[in-house]
C-alpha cells in the first residue's frame, strides 16, 4: 500500500511538472533545430536510395557525419521523428507536402541546389526532342492548377483524367516511382497518380499516343529507362549534371533541394502563428472542429484544402490550439470572443465565415410540436417587448455580477415539469458556474417555464448525445447554440430563433517578430510554483469549483461501487445455473457474453440509453450501472469458471464419500480454494471498471471525468484540470486496491495469520 501511495506521488510531482516546463519551453522555441549549414556538422543526413547527392550535401558542409539511405519519404519522415537521423534531402513538392502533414517537422532555412524537375529518357531517345515541343505548347495556367492540385490538401480531387483519345501513335512505358507523393505515388485506390503523371497524360494527348504506368522504387527508374524497359521514367528526378551523363530529360518544372528537420519541441513548422491575420492564411492548415456540429461544412466551403480535426468541446480545442496541434478553430461569435477575453493566449479573426440562427430543439411528435407552438408564441412576446435583448446583453456583454438566474428550481409547475438538454461547457450560452448550470439559454427556458406554468429540470451532456436525447424523449427541449439547418429540420423541430450571429475563427495570438504573446511570456516569467498556484486556483478554488469534482467523484463511487455488487451477484449467479451444465442456460449465458463482450462500452451504454430504454424515465447513473454490470458480471462469470476449474475434480469425490450435499461441497470446500486463485484478476477488472466508467458523459451523467471537462471549458486550461483527474483516479485505484487487498488476505490461508487459521480450534486438549 505504501509502495502504490508512493507512485501516485512520483506521479503527481511529474505531471505537475511536465506541463509548466512544456509550456515555458514552447513560449520560447524557435522553428526548426537545425538553422545553419554549421550545425549540420557530425549529424546523420538522410536521403532516398538511388540519390547520389553526398557531394552537394558536402559541399556546404564537410564535416557531415554519416549518409543513410531509405526506399520511401514515409521511412525518411520516421527515422526523422525517432531521432535516428538528423535532416534528410528531399525535392521542394515532397518536402513541402510533408510539412503540412506534419507538425514535427520543420524546413531547413537554406536550399542546397536550385534546379528544374525532369522526365527521363535514354540517352540519344529521339522522342526527347518531341515530348519537349509538346510540353512546351501546354498552357502555363494548366500546369500551375495541376501543381496546387497535386502539392494542396485536399484529396478529393486528385485524380488523374481518363485517356479519352485513340492513341493512334502508339504506346508508351512510363517507370514511376510510387512513394514520392505528390509528384509520383500509390494512393489509397492503390492506382498511381501525382503531378508527374498527370503531366504525362496532358503531353500524351498532344501526342495522340496511350500510356501505360509501371510502378517501382526510385532507385531502379534510371536503369528501367536505359535498360529500354521503360521509354520514360518519372517521380520527382531532379536534374543534375551527372544524372544527364546516363539519360536525356524532358525539364518539365522548376525544382530545388532541400533539406527537411525536426523543429523545436511544441512549435507547430506548418505555420506561424504570429503571422495569421486572416481566413486565406488558413487554407490546407489543421483546423479544429467540435464533434456533432455543422462547423467542418462551413470551414470545407471557405477554406477547401482545410485539414479537419475532430473534438469534443471548446476547451479541448483551445488546449489544443495552444499545443500546436491544430492551426485554428472555428466557433460562435459570442463564445469565441469571451474566450478571447479569458485566455490571452487567443485571438479572434473578424471575418465571418457565415451567419447562424440559433432555435430550441423539439421532438417530431404531438407533444413536441405542442411545445414548438407554446415557445414560439413566447418568443414573439419577448422578442416585441424588448425583454429578448435585455437577456442577451445581460449573458454576452454585461458584468459577471449581473449574470444570475432567476431561482427556477421553486416554480410551481401546474402543467409539470419539462427536461431541457443542453452542454454545459458553451459560455456564455451555457456553463458551470459553481455546481450549477447557467447562461443565456438557461435563464431563456427558465422564463418560458414560469410564464406557461411549467417546471424546469437541465439535464447537461456531451453537444453529441444531445439531439438524441430530443429524438428519443429523454429530453422535452434542448437548447445548446445549436445551429438551425434545413438537414436537422428533417430529423427535429426548432423554434423561431432566438440568436442570430456568424461563425468566426480562433487562432494564436502573437506578433510580427514571432515572439511569444503576453500570456505565454508572462506563464515562462511565473515559473514552476507561480504557474501552479495560478492553476490550482483557477481549478479548484474561483467559482467553488472543487465542489464539482467532489461531485463527480462521489458520482464516479457510486457507479462503482453498485457496479461491483449488482456484476458480483450476477456473475455469481449465472455461474451457478451454468455450473452443473444446463444446456438452456450455457447457450443463453454464451451469447449474452458474446453480445456484451463484443460491444465497445460506450457504445452498449448508448444503445441501453437511447434504444433499449429510450421510452422508458431512467436517469443515465441508472444505465451506466445496468451497462458495467453487464460486462463486469460477465467477467466475474469467466474468473469463477477459472477458479473453480483450478480445483482438484477429485476432491468432489472425496466430499461426497464423506457424506457433504452437492451444495455443501462447492461452498464448504470448493468455492473457498478456487477463490484466492482469482482475487487478484478480480482486482485488475475493478481497476479496469474505475477507468471505464469515464465514458458515462455520452448519457448524460456528470462523473469525474465529464466535470474535468466541464472546468476546463470555464478555465480553457488543459493541464490541471487533466492532472487533478489523473491524480483522483490513482487514488480511487489505490482505496479499493486496498479493501480488495485485504479481503484477499482473509480468504487465503497462505496469507492469514496463524491466530486466524487456529481461531476456534482447541490446540491443549
Amino acid at each position: 500500500m505504501k509502495k502504490r501511495f508512493l507512485a501516485v506521488l512520483i506521479i503527481t510531482l511529474l505531471l505537475f511538472i511536465a506541463p509548466v516546463c512544456v509550456q515555458a519551453k514552447q513560449a520560447a522555441a524557435s522553428m526548426p533545430e537545425l538553422e545553419s549549414f554549421s550545425e549540420l556538422s557530425g549529424k546523420t543526413i538522410s536521403m532516398l536510395t538511388g540519390a547520389p547527392f553526398e557531394e552537394l550535401v558536402k559541399s556546404k558542409e564537410p564535416n557531415v557525419e554519416e549518409f543513410t539511405f531509405f526506399n520511401s519519404t514515409p521511412d525518411m519522415i520516421q527515422a526523422l521523428k525517432s531521432h535516428k537521423t538528423d535532416a534528410f534531402l528531399t525535392n521542394n513538392a515532397v518536402g513541402q507536402l510533408a510539412l503540412n502533414r506534419n507538425s514535427e517537422l520543420a524546413l531547413f532555412p537554406e536550399n542546397l541546389q536550385d534546379g528544374a524537375f525532369g522526365f527521363a529518357f535514354a540517352k540519344g531517345d529521339n522522342r526527347r526532342d518531341e515530348w519537349q515541343a509538346a510540353f512546351d505548347k501546354l498552357p502555363q495556367s494548366e500546369i500551375d492548377a495541376a501543381w496546387e492540385k497535386w502539392t494542396g490538401l485536399d484529396e478529393s480531387v486528385k485524380t488523374l483524367p481518363e485517356q479519352d483519345w485513340d492513341g493512334a501513335n502508339g504506346t508508351v512505358r512510363v517507370a514511376a516511382c510510387d512513394t514520392l507523393e505528390p509528384m509520383s505515388y500509390v494512393g489509397g485506390d492503390n492506382e498511381l497518380k501525382g503531378f508527374d503523371l498527370e503531366l504525362i497524360l496532358m503531353i500524351a494527348r498532344e501526342l495522340n499516343v496511350k500510356v501505360e504506368f509501371t510502378s517501382m522504387e526510385f532507385s531502379a527508374i534510371l536503369a528501367e529507362v536505359q535498360s529500354g524497359k521503360a521509354d520514360i521514367g518519372v517521380g520527382s528526378i531532379i536534374i543534375t549534371e551527372e544524372r544527364a551523363e546516363a539519360v536525356d530529360f524532358v525539364e518539365y518544372y522548376p525544382a530545388a533541394f532541400v533539406l527537411i528537420v525536426r523543429a523545436q519541441e511544441g512549435v507547430n513548422s506548418s505555420i506561424d502563428n504570429s503571422l495569421i491575420s486572416s481566413l486565406a492564411q488558413l487554407d490546407g492548415k489543421r483546423i479544429g472542429v467540435q464533434t456533432g456540429t455543422t462547423f467542418d461544412e462551413i470551414v470545407l466551403g471557405t477554406l477547401p484544402n482545410a485539414i479537419i480535426s475532430y473534438f469534443n468541446s471548446y476547451s479541448d480545442m483551445a488546449a489544443a490550439l495552444e499545443a500546436n496541434k491544430i492551426d485554428g478553430f472555428p466557433g460562435d461569435e459570442p463564445v469565441l470572443r469571451l474566450m478571447a477575453s479569458e485566455d490571452d493566449k487567443l485571438t479572434i479573426l473578424d471575418e465571418r465565415m457565415d451567419n447562424f440562427d440559433f432555435g430550441f430543439v423539439l421532438a417530431k411528435n404531438e407533444d413536441g410540436e405542442k411545445l414548438l407552438n407554446e415557445i414560439n408564441e413566447w418568443l414573439a412576446v419577448v422578442k416585441g417587448n424588448g425583454e429578448l435583448d435585455e437577456i442577451v446583453a445581460k449573458w454576452v456583454t454585461g458584468a459577471d455580477s449581473e449574470k444570475t438566474l432567476p431561482d427556477y428550481a421553486a416554480y410551481p409547475a401546474p402543467n409539470g415539469t419539462l427536461t431541457m438538454a443542453t452542454e454545459a461547457g458553451y459560455a456564455p450560452m451555457n456553463y458551470y458556474e459553481g455546481n450549477e448550470v447557467v447562461g443565456f439559454e438557461i435563464e431563456l427556458a427558465a422564463r418560458f417555464c414560469e410564464a406557461y406554468g411549467y417546471g424546469l429540470n437541465v439535464e447537461a451532456m456531451n453537444f453529441d448525445g444531445i439531439l438524441p436525447a430530443v429524438q428519443t424523449g429523454k429530453a422535452d427541449f434542448a437548447a445548446a447554440g445549436i445551429t438551425i439547418t434545413e438537414e436537422r429540420k428533417e430529423s427535429v423541430n426548432f423554434s423561431e430563433p432566438y440568436y442570430t450571429g456568424g461563425t468566426l475563427m480562433a487562432v494564436l495570438k502573437g506578433d510580427e517578430s514571432g515572439i511569444a504573446s503576453e500570456g505565454e511570456s508572462e506563464l515562462v516569467n511565473k515559473g514552476f510554483l507561480g504557474g501552479i498556484k495560478e492553476s490550482f486556483n483557477k481549478t479548484f478554488i474561483r467559482e467553488g469549483r472543487w465542489r464539482l469534482f467532489v461531485s463527480g467523484v462521489l458520482t464516479t463511487l457510486l457507479i462503482t461501487i453498485l457496479t461491483i455488487l449488482f456484476g458480483t451477484i450476477l456473475g455469481f449467479a449465472v455461474f451457478m445455473l451454468c455450473r452443473k451444465g444446463n444446456p438452456v442456460a450455457n447457450i443463453i449465458t454464451r451469447f449474452a457474453m458474446w453480445l456484451v463482450q463484443g460491444m465497445p462500452m460506450v457504445v452498449l451504454l448508448m444503445v441501453l440509453y437511447y434504444v433499449i430504454f429510450g421510452s422508458v424515465e431512467i436517469n443515465g447513473i441508472a444505465v451506466a450501472v445496468i451497462g458495467f454490470t453487464l460486462t463486469f458480471g460477465a467477467s466475474v462469470f469467466g474468473l469463477l469458471k477459472i477458479g473453480v476449474g483450478a480445483v482438484d475434480s477429485g476432491q468432489y469425490e472425496a466430499a461426497s464419500a464423506l457424506g457433504f450435499s452437492d451444495r455443501g461441497t462447492f461452498f464448504g470446500i470448493i468455492l473457498p480454494q478456487a477463490l484466492p486463485h482469482v482475487l487478484p484478476s478480480y482486482k485488475g477488472e475493478i481497476v479496469g471498471l474505475i477507468k471505464g466508467t469515464a465514458i458515462v458523459g455520452y448519457i448524460a451523467v456528470q462523473d469525474l471525468t465529464k466535470m474535468g471537462d466541464i472546468v476546463r471549458s470555464r478555465t480553457y486550461e488543459a493541464f490541471f484540470p487533466l492532472i487533478a483527474i489523473t491524480i483522483i483516479y490513482f487514488l480511487l485505484e489505490a482505496l479499493i486496491g486496498y479493501f480488495v487487498s485485504r479481503i484477499s488476505i482473509s480468504l487465503n490461508p497462505k496469507r492469514r495469520s496463524p491466530e486466524d487459521i487456529m481461531k476456534g480450534v482447541k490446540i491443549d486438549d
